[in-house]
This record gives C-alpha cells, structure tokens and sequence, in this order.
C-alpha cells in the first residue's frame, strides 16, 4: 500500500457484501409472506409495502448487529426505494430507511456502549443542523395547521437523527465508508435497471399496475413513459440519482472504483444513470445535472483534458445522446417533439407544471411580506392558501416547488439564514477535508458527494421537500466522511 493510503481496520469492503443484500432480501421477502400469513389468519390485513418493510427490517436485525456498518451498505442500497416498499401510518409514510436508521442507532449506541468506546466526533455541521431545527421550532406558534407542521418537523428531526447515525457509524473507519458506497452504486443499478424496465414495459404495452408507474407517467402524457423507478415522481428520483452519478464518475476517473464496483458494470451504470436522468424530463433535474457537470469539469481539469480520458467520455457522452434519441424514437411518432416541446418550454403558458410554480412562487412571496421574520409555520404554505387550512385536500397540501422561497415562507428569513449557515458549513467543512485529506480513496467519494451536494441545491430551485431522506444520506455521508479524514490527519499530527 502507499504511504499516502490511511491504514484502518478495513480498506475495503468485505467481498461477501452484495451476497448479504441478497440473503437479506430473500430472508425478508420470506418474513413479509409469514408476516401477511398471519396477519390475515387474525383478521388483520396487511399491505404488501407494509409487509415487504417490516420483513426486511426484521431479516437486517442480526447482520447490523453483529456488524452495524454493513447497515451503512443497507441504507445506501435501499435509497431510491422511496415509494415501493412503504408503510402508511397515521396519514404519514414510513419508508424502510426510517425504520433501518433507528435500528442502525440503537444497535451501534448498544454494542458502543457495551464496549466502552461510544464517542461522538466533533462536528460543526451537526451545530448547525440543530440551530436549523431550533430556528423551525419558532415558526411552529404561527401555524393555522398544527398537526401539519408537527408532522413535518417530525420529520426534519428525523433526518437529523439520519445524520447523526451516519456520521457516528462512518467514524468507523474507510471500510464503513467504502461499503455505504457500494450500497449507493449496487442500488443505483438495481432502480436503473428497474427504470429500463418500466420505460421499455409501457412502450409494449404493459398496464401501470405491471410497471409501476405513477398514472401521468405513462405514455399517455408525452407519449412515453417518465421514468420514476421506485419515487414517488421522476423529478425525485432524478434527485437521486444525482448522488451515484457524480461518485461513480469522479471514483471512475480517479481509478478508484474498483474498491466498490466492477469498473465496466460502474461505466455501464454511469450511462444507465445519464440516460434516465434525461428519459426522466425533469427540467429542473437538468439544471442541477448541467450545474453538477460544470463543477465536475473544474475539479477535474487536470484530470479529464488528456486524450486517454477525453475521448472515452466523448464516446461515452455520444453514447448516451444517441441510446436517449433511440428510445425517443421507438416510443410514439409523438415522443420527440413532446421532449423537445417541454425541454425548451413551449408550453410555458399552458402548462401545468410552470403555472403552477409561477403562481406558488407568488403565493410565497407574499406570505414572506406578510410574516418576514418567523414565516407561517413550518408545512403550513398549503394551509395557508388552499381553502380550509385543517381539511386535508384530495391531492395533499401543494408545495412551492421552491425550496428557498418555501423556507421564507414558512420560517422567514430566520429560517433562510439557519438554512444558508447549514450549507455553508457543510461546504466548507468538506472544502477542508478535501483540501487536508491524506488518502486518495476518501478524498474522491468525498469530492463526489460535495458536487452531488452541489448539483441538487440548484435543482432545490424548482421544488421542495426538505426531509427527503437521500438528501440527508448525503449531508450525513459529507460529514461523516470529513470528519474520518480530519479525525486521522489530527491523530497523527
């Protein structure tokens, strides 16, 4: 090993890894049957979701608990699993990464414990994220819908609580670091494949209840299918896909992915990635994608500008361009004009998906005046301007579809500069670990994850959900990861 690699208990993930997803997939498709057997033996039905999830759960138990960072691989592999398998409780949805990360915590607090050596890394970013949360408690009094803004601030504490047990299982060590990876990318194809099924499946004819696709999603609107794999829309998971796009890709030209990826099956991958994100037609994912392929061209300068590497991407780019044209092209005689119609907005003053924005954007801006400081309560932009604010509308509360006008909204331009202090620490604490890092494998998924970080705040410019959970699998895998690179380079100076 070079002398600039950083020595840990581990410098790679076990090889047995992806045969455990596979075992604890089967073991939890096995309990969600025994689950749902029983459950309707007593007269109490059960959803599949429900099922699937808790099936899973319970089949993660002692594998996390004999080794609580292969629950860092679980998590990143059960990502995009935002829709299918899902639980519904109480009006809320509770995903299997909500129930994996409660358990990773218990367990890892319990055998930390038990072993005397629980200790928790300093960290500014987790300052920060409690002064957030802190800021978005003040907006709570202002609320004409209390259930709705204790339900999301819920979940914004949940997703700090996502953080926290991130970062503590990453201090670890690389081997922890390194299987979240390769959870990430073994995911990613699971619902790129997934993805290709479903655009293919509805090209042929399939119903939505065999592609799973969302109705709109389908054919019938652009005349071929919006990809959305396991998401609640294509927008989300364009999202997503953000984060094993830009670390496969950095891991890749580093020569670095070999420790979580067969480098092909990680090529191959990249152009699945690249190829939905543009399949999935989501205009404000494309600004994040162009925005994250800026970043990535300037880090990487050095890098990319020599012919071994400039003509595969050229090749690879050319690639993509033509498989997307392709299954354009074999979709309805409709499909390209369709795509190139709503690419460059034409149907600006028609559309539902601009009037709606223009109009919400609006609404936020003049709910900002009205309450500047603390805003209307957290979740409360739906009650404030649709009607009856405790009737739950038949759609569900709509959003700004702004993540920055939605937080002046709601919690003012308290909340914003809460918001805006978070992203700087996050960035800048990375910028310093990057810029200090001592080990090559590290500093690139950490350079990966910051311009994925990068690429969906600009896409937070056209929507907003803030507790989605693969955002703050990100911030958590940013600051766990610096915080490893920093804790060792202190620990030997």
């Amino acid at each position: 090993m070079k002398n600039n690699e950083i020595q840990d208990r581990g410098q790679s993930p076990s090889k047995g890894t992806v045969p455990r997803i596979a075992l604890i997939l089967l073991g939890g498709l096995t309990a969600a049957v025994a689950i749902a057997y029983i459950m309707n033996f007593f007269a109490a039905p059960i959803g599949i979701g429900m099922a699937l999830a808790i099936g899973i759960t319970v089949a993660a138990v002692p594998i996390i608990v004999f080794k609580p960072e292969t629950g860092l691989f679980l998590i990143g592999f059960f990502l995009p699993f935002e829709r299918i398998p899902t639980i519904e409780l109480g009006g809320a949805t509770v995903r299997i990464n909500y129930l994996l990360i409660l358990l990773l915590l218990v367990v890892y607090i319990l055998t930390q414990l038990a072993q005397k050596k629980l200790k928790i890394p300093k960290d500014p970013i987790r300052f920060f994220i409690l002064l957030f949360l802190l800021l978005t408690f003040f907006s709570l009094p202002r609320s004409v819908n209390m259930t709705r803004s204790i339900e999301v601030f819920s979940f914004l504490i949940l997703m700090g609580i996502a953080y926290l047990t991130i970062t503590l299982v990453a201090q670890e060590g690389k081997k922890a670091v390194l299987l979240a990876v390769r959870g990430l990318l073994w995911g990613a194809l699971v619902a790129a494949v997934f993805g290709l099924y479903q655009f293919f499946g509805d090209m042929v004819g399939l119903p939505i209840s065999a592609t799973l696709l969302k109705f709109g999603y389908d054919k019938t609107t652009f005349g071929f299918a919006r990809i959305q794999a396991f998401s609640q829309e294509p927008l989300y998971f364009s999202n997503y896909l953000f984060i094993p796009f830009f670390v496969a890709l950095i891991l890749t030209i580093r020569g670095k992915i070999s420790e979580v990826m067969n480098k092909n099956l990680a090529i191959v991958l990249i152009c699945l990635i690249a190829i939905e994100l543009i399949l999935a037609i989501s205009r404000g994912a494309y600004l994040g994608f162009m925005a994250g392929l800026v970043a990535f061209v300037i880090v990487e300068a050095k890098t990319i500008f020599k012919a071994k590497v400039i003509i595969p991407l050229v090749i690879a780019g050319t690639t993509i361009l033509i498989g997307s044209y392709i299954a354009l092209a074999r979709s309805e005689p409709r499909a390209v004009d369709e795509f190139t119609s709503h690419l460059l907005v034409q149907d600006r003053e028609v559309a539902e998906s601009v009037v709606a924005r223009v109009s919400a954007s609006k609404q936020a801006i003049e709910l900002f005046k009205e309450n500047p400081y603390l805003g209307v309560g957290i979740g409360n932009f739906g009650p404030r301007t649709q009607g009856d604010p405790q009737e739950v509308p038949e759609g569900g509360w709509v959003i700004v579809n702004n993540e920055y006008l939605e937080i002046l909204a709601e919690i003012g331009v308290v909340g914003l500069l809460g918001f805006t202090l978070l992203i700087g620490a996050i960035f800048i604490r990375a910028i310093i670990a990057i810029k200090k890092s001592a080990d090559s494998k590290l500093k690139a998924v950490l350079v990966g994850f910051t311009i994925a970080f990068f690429a969906i705040l600009v896409q937070y410019a056209t929507f907003s959900t803030l507790y989605i959970f693969h955002v703050w699998f990100l911030i958590g895998m940013i600051g766990g990861v610096s915080n490893l690179i920093l804790s060792i380079r202190n620990s030997k100076s």
